[in-house]
Parts: C-alpha cells; sequence; structure tokens
C-alpha cells in the first residue's frame, strides 16, 4: 500500500526572510483548454515564493503553441498544405483507409483565409461579439475546422478539438507507444515549428536550474514529454520534473512501475501526489546540490516502493495562489475565469465507482477544508484579476458550503462562482438557493449518476432520486442553473434502467440547463474493482499493449455479457440521446459541463444559458464578421459517404481491443495502410462556413443558369440567413488544381 504524506507545517516553515534567485521554469504544456488557465502553477509559485525561492518563470505553452498556429502565416500554409494533399490523394492510383481519412479533412480549408482563425480568436475575446450566439458559433466553428487542418500529419482520429482520444491513431494507454519517440514526434508534429523556435529560445535564454511540467490531463503528456527531451538536450543540467494528475494517473494505473520510467525517461523526478512541498524540497536540493531521493512526495528513479509516499497538504497552511503567474487577458475568452480550491478531497470519499484522487486505498484523497478567514483572503486577491470563479472541488460538505456562501454574500466583492456540489436533500428546507444566489453562484453541476434509486445504492451515492427534483426546483426559483451528469452500464444495471436515466432528464428539462450522460468505467482503484464479489463482476485482463490500464473490462458472473471499456451504450436509443442535446458544443466551448465560456453566458443571461426569444440579438441571426464563406468542392470520389471515417477508425480499435491484442500506434499503422472502399468518381461538394458538406447533384452549382441551380441559390440564401444576391461562392481547388472565385 502506497503511504501518504501529510506535512503539516507545510511549504512556510518560516523560511520567507531567505530569498533565492534561483532560475526555475514550470510549464503548461499543449494539448489542453485554451480559454483558461489551469491552477496548479499559482499554487506552486505561491508556495515556492513563500520558502523564499522568487526565480520563477511560468509559461503557458499550450496558449503560446496556440497562438503560433493561429498566426496567418501558418494558418496559410495550413490551407495550402491540405490542398496540396488533396490533389495528390484525387490523383493517387491506389488510396489508403489513412488517405481517405486524411481527405477528409483537407475539406476543412475551404473558404477559409490566412486570417479565419485569428479572426475567430478575437471574436472569443470581444466582450460584445462572443455574447452573440451567431457570431459565437461562426467562430467555434472556424476553430474546430483548424483543429483539422494542423492534425492533417498527426496519427488519424487522435485529436478531439483541444484534447485527444485515449485511443485512435496511437494509444495513450500504451507505454510502448507513449514511449517511442517517434511516436511522441508524431503527436506532436503540429506544434514542430513552436517548439524548435519559441520553446527552444525559452530554453536558452536564462540558465534554468529546474524545469517543471505540471501535467494535468492525458493529452497533454505526449507533447510534454517531447519537451522534456528538448529540455534535457539544451539544458542538460536542469533538473526535469514532471507532476500533474495525468503524472498520478500514469503511476497508479501502470501495472510495470519500472515502465514508468521507460516513459518518463527524460526526467529525474516525479511528483505523484500534491506538488507544493515537493517543489519546495525539490528546489533546496537544486540549491544545496542535495540528493534528490528520498523527498517526501517525489519518486526518481531509483525509489523503491518503500520509498512511496504520496504527498497531500495541510491546506489550512498554504499561501494565497500566485494569481499574477498568468496573463489573463491572453486567454480565449472575453474576461477571465479563474480556478480556485477553498478544499481539498471529497467530504462524502464513499460512491463505489470513484477512484478519483491520489490515495489507493479509497475512493478519493482525503477531504481537507482552507480557514475560512484564509479563504476571504484569498478571493480579494482574485478579485484583482476577475470576477469569475470556479471552485475547482470534489464535493464541499454542507456545512462549510454554508460558512463560505455566507461569507461571500457578506463581502460584497461581486464574484459569480460555480462548483460541482452533492445533491443534499436539505438544500429546500435550508432555502439553499437563495443563500447560493446571494453569494454569487450562478450554476452548479451535479453528479446525480443515476436515475434508479437500486443503482444509486449500490453506487452508496447516498441520494435519493425522489428528493433530487427539489433540489434542481430549489436552485431554478433562484435563478441558479443546473448542471447534470450521470452514466449508465453500472454493474447489474438493466436496459430499462439504463433508459430511465434519461428518461429523468426528459420528464425534468425545464429544471436543467446542460447534461451529459456517459458510460460507466471500471478504474481499478474503486471499491468496485476491489470487492468484485460483492457487484456480481469478475475483472478481466486488460490487452497486453495497454499496460496503462485507465479502464479494466470486466464480466457480469450471471448473464456472461463482457464489458469493454469505450464510449456509448448500444442500449440507448437515439431517440433518449435527442433529451439531452440542448448545448451547442462540448468542452471547452459554450455548452460543456463546467467550461469557462458556459459560466460566462450563465453570468450575462442567466440559467437558460442562451439569449431567449424575445431578446433584442434573437432577430440578428447571421454573423456580425464572416470568418468563412461558402465554397465548392470538386472531388474525385463518388460519394465522400463511402469514404473510411472516424466510426470506422473507432470500431477498429474496438475491434483489436476485443481480440485481446489492443489497438497501438503500429496496428492502426497497418489497418490504416489498408485499401480504401470510396469509389472513384466526381461529386460536387458544398462545404457551408460552418464546415458542414453537402452533395450537390449534378448542374447545381454556384456558376450554373438553370431552374435547378436558381433553386440551389435559394436553399443556401435561406440556410446562411441571407438575401439570395448576397450569396458568393469560392470554387475551390479541383482534382486539376484549378482555382477561382465566382459569384452566384
Amino acid at each position: 500500500m502506497t503511504d501518504v504524506f501529510l506535512p503539516l507545517p507545510s511549504v512556510q516553515r518560516g523560511r520567507a526572510q531567505d530569498v533565492h534567485e534561483l532560475p526555475y521554469l514550470l510549464i503548461n504544456p499543449p494539448i489542453t483548454d485554451p480559454t483558461e488557465p489551469y491552477h496548479s502553477i499559482p499554487y506552486l509559485v505561491a508556495a515556492a515564493r513563500a520558502a523564499g525561492y522568487r526565480g520563477e518563470r511560468c509559461v503557458d505553452a499550450n496558449l503560446d503553441a496556440f497562438e503560433f498556429l493561429a498566426r496567418p502565416e501558418q494558418c496559410a500554409r495550413l490551407i495550402e498544405r491540405a490542398r496540396r494533399l488533396r490533389r495528390e490523394l484525387d490523383c493517387a492510383p491506389v488510396r489508403t483507409r489513412g488517405d481517405e481519412l486524411r481527405y477528409r479533412q483537407t475539406l476543412a480549408a475551404e473558404g477559409l483565409t490566412a486570417d479565419s482563425v485569428r479572426g475567430a480568436i478575437a471574436v472569443l475575446r470581444d466582450p460584445e461579439l462572443f455574447y452573440h450566439l451567431p457570431t459565437y458559433k461562426h467562430a467555434v466553428a472556424v476553430l474546430y475546422r483548424w483543429c483539422e487542418l494542423f492534425s492533417l500529419d498527426m496519427p488519424p482520429g487522435l485529436l478531439d478539438s483541444f484534447s485527444l482520444r485515449l485511443q485512435a491513431g496511437a494509444n495513450l494507454c500504451s507505454s510502448a507507444d507513449l514511449a517511442d519517440p517517434e511516436v511522441i514526434d508524431a503527436i506532436a508534429s503540429p506544434f514542430a515549428e513552436y517548439l524548435e523556435s519559441e520553446f527552444t529560445r525559452l530554453l536558452t535564454q536564462r540558465p534554468w536550474r529546474l524545469i517543471g511540467f505540471s501535467v494535468n490531463y492525458a493529452a497533454q503528456l505526449p507533447v510534454a514529454l517531447k519537451m522534456a527531451r528538448m529540455a534535457r538536450r539544451l539544458v542538460p543540467d536542469a533538473v526535469i520534473v514532471f507532476g500533474g494528475t495525468e503524472v498520478c494517473d500514469v503511476v497508479k494505473y501502470t501495472l510495470d512501475r519500472s515502465t514508468v520510467w521507460r516513459i518518463f525517461r527524460e526526467v529525474d523526478a516525479i511528483v505523484p501526489g500534491e506538488g507544493e512541498s515537493p517543489l519546495v524540497a525539490l528546489l533546496d536540493a537544486v540549491r544545496t546540490g542535495g540528493s534528490l531521493a528520498g523527498i517526501a512526495g517525489v519518486l526518481t528513479p531509483s525509489a523503491t516502493s518503500a520509498d512511496e509516499r504520496i504527498n497531500y497538504e495541510n491546506v489550512g497552511a498554504l499561501p494565497t495562489p500566485a494569481f499574477d503567474v498568468w496573463e489573463w487577458d491572453r486567454y480565449w475568452s472575453p474576461e477571465p475565469v479563474i480556478l480556485y480550491s477553498p478544499t481539498r478531497g471529497c467530504y462524502w470519499n464513499k460512491c463505489t465507482f470513484c477512484d478519483y484522487g491520489l490515495n489507493d486505498d479509497r475512493p478519493t484523497s482525503p477531504s481537507r477544508e482552507r480557514p475560512l478567514e484564509k479563504v476571504m483572503a484569498d478571493l480579494a486577491e482574485a478579485k484583482r484579476y476577475g470576477r469569475m470563479l470556479y471552485f475547482a472541488v470534489d464535493a464541499m460538505s454542507p456545512r462549510y458550503l454554508r460558512r463560505l456562501t455566507a461569507a461571500m454574500a457578506e463581502s460584497a466583492m461581486g464574484l459569480k462562482w460555480s462548483a460541482e456540489l452533492r445533491l443534499e436533500r436539505t438544500f429546500p428546507q435550508r432555502s439553499v438557493g437563495r443563500t447560493l444566489a446571494d453569494s454569487g453562484c450562478i450554476a452548479v453541476s451535479f453528479g446525480y449518476e443515476s436515475a434508479t434509486q437500486r443503482i444509486l445504492d449500490l453506487i452508496d451515492k447516498g441520494v435519493a432520486i425522489a428528493h433530487v427534483p427539489a433540489v434542481l426546483r430549489e436552485l431554478a426559483q433562484h435563478g441558479i442553473a443546473a448542471q447534470m451528469m450521470g452514466f449508465t452500464d453500472f454493474p447489474s444495471e438493466s436496459a430499462d434502467e439504463a433508459l430511465a436515466t434519461y428518461e429523468f432528464l426528459r420528464d425534468h428539462a425545464d429544471l436543467w440547463t446542460v447534461a451529459g450522460v456517459g458510460r460507466f468505467g471500471l478504474t481499478p482503484g474503486s471499491i468496485v474493482a476491489k470487492q468484485p464479489d460483492r457487484f456480481g463482476v469478475e475483472l478481466l485482463p486488460s490487452p497486453a499493449s495497454m499496460d496503462i490500464v485507465r479502464y479494466m473490462p470486466w464480466v457480469e458472473v450471471d448473464s456472461g455479457i463482457r464489458h469493454l471499456p469505450g464510449n456509448g451504450d448500444d442500449r440507448i436509443p437515439a431517440r433518449a440521446l435527442s433529451w439531452i442535446d440542448k448545448t451547442p458544443f462540448p468542452r471547452p466551448f459554450l455548452g460543456g459541463i463546467d467550461s469557462s465560456h458556459s459560466m460566462l453566458y450563465f453570468a450575462r443571461y442567466g440559467r437558460r444559458l442562451v439569449p431567449p426569444a424575445g431578446d433584442k440579438t434573437s432577430a440578428d441571426r447571421r454573423p456580425r464578421v464572416t470568418l468563412a464563406v461558402p465554397s465548392e468542392v470538386q472531388t474525385s470520389f463518388g460519394s465522400l459517404d463511402e469514404l473510411t471515417g472516424l466510426d470506422d477508425m473507432q470500431r477498429e480499435v474496438r475491434r483489436q481491443y476485443r481480440d485481446e491484442t489492443g489497438a497501438t500506434h503500429a496496428t492502426m499503422a497497418r489497418w490504416l495502410a489498408g485499401p480504401g472502399r470510396g469509389p472513384r468518381g466526381s461529386t460536387t461538394l458544398l462545404i457551408l462556413p460552418n464546415g458542414r458538406e453537402v452533395e450537390l447533384p449534378p448542374g447545381a452549382t454556384g456558376s450554373a443558369d438553370s431552374a435547378l441551380a436558381r433553386a440551389y441559390r435559394g436553399l443556401l440564401a435561406r440556410e446562411l440567413n441571407v438575401p439570395e444576391p448576397a450569396v458568393a461562392l469560392t470554387a475551390a481547388t479541383t482534382a486539376t488544381g484549378d482555382s477561382a472565385d465566382t459569384g452566384a
């Protein structure tokens, strides 16, 4: 069992009078959300400053890299690269599955200009255009199309907006893939020029003594490993450290501990727990020339299992986070949304499905609460940088929540906030909705998990589903939005019980605004995995290639039905999925649960999230800027629908999992090299500004003068909500390489 280390005096230790200008670098690596910064680095820097270390440099390389890729000259190259690749594939005598996937991606270039992406980012930062929903949607659609373009050289199917899928053209659950420099280079390929130019200059600016990577999502790990390799080459004497929740997961879920160090081969130390005290101790060791081995909460390549102690901080002794480390106006939002944690861990700490946190012998990390007077001082400091807060907590106890919200209501700071809370049945009786609203709460996320009481009891949720509508109604009456999160396929759940989780949302649609229902994933540290007999399941081995076991396969003992990790529950009919489809986009954009953009829209428009029908902007349905235009493309395929698509790739990933081999970069490369299925032919596509592709019948083109063409232009005008004379089409690069502009 892993030991837990809780430093009672914490990081300050009365040393603030000793100032050390030791140069150290902390990095937030790609790929993650560019709309807000994660909150780990401000906590780390504050602890280091309190211990006397003042030589920090904090870099949001995720934001820097995306800003680099958004430059007009970079976008122009991406557009030309896509067109050139499509011309090559149009002329290729044989086209593989991988070719067909890339061909689909190249279509995203049409109708864009070199300035489209920079213009879209400007919309997200604009305090008026951001809140004009048609303009906002137009901008986000352009950013999604841009993602298709800059990921052309990545392993196919891996990029998922501003994140990565765990399994596609490479496997983030495979140590072989993560330890292979060629695979890492392929995943990091969109950022190669940024890394070789701006990141290289950063590494050589100062004689860095310690370089730390804060890796909190699986999507950040590959590029962080590439950056660490560069840091080792360019700054060979620096101590390289990795920390963050993804590092915790790799340590926790990797079957063979020696494998961890094959992944982190360029790394001197990793911090799988909370990082404030370990960072100070590492800086001490670097400054004095001491050994890194034996530092509490720090793992080194020479460490044994007996040396492992997961660190949990004394949150009452921590200094106020260093909110000043970020340039808040650079993020892709019209105003900052600040993440802050008044508590850590989960006070309930019983849910049998949960494996969040760092402690292997319980569902999540131990619950700790920061003294209220220190929280209020922290909030006063945060208010200097923004008025919007997301309390990044597992779950606050009702007692602490009451005290915190009362203090915020009395403070007159005018902060707006959101958080994930537990569904406490006492909310209506205690008029919690009023208290929350008075304190500035605009939205609350709830994990209701299931709408079947039997399943909730198996989960040990401590919630009666019969009480949930009253809780939601209490919030709705005070203008607070509810974001609902659930899942299906918990052990022993029937198809009817799974459907009931969706039916609950349908039946109470007026009480919630945003919802997400996923599929249960069995994690190794959960109570279900530790006590399988209690839940009637038998654990199955994961494929050998997937030795970072984030989710486990299992079988129901009674029925013999196998359950493999993956998205989607085949028992749920399409009509049920439509019941929760109420919002425009997933994270990190509007409609994503807990996204900064959703918070800002809640603050502007209330619990409905988007403008009401009678709002003065509702009649203005056209975007106020033009970032992309309709474009016609002549393809060399008979029908785009017959090309290999992402769904085909995901089916192959699942097939390899079922066959117990596991999909890796190598096995998927062999599949991608197989023959494509798209028939040769000639099809005219209309690419709409939002990226949607429409196949046109013969003769229905923008330049033709026929009844069919005129009808087509009329339909297009209605689709774009413009008068027909305003419709203009761009004839994109065709199979012969010609390009021209034509007006309709």
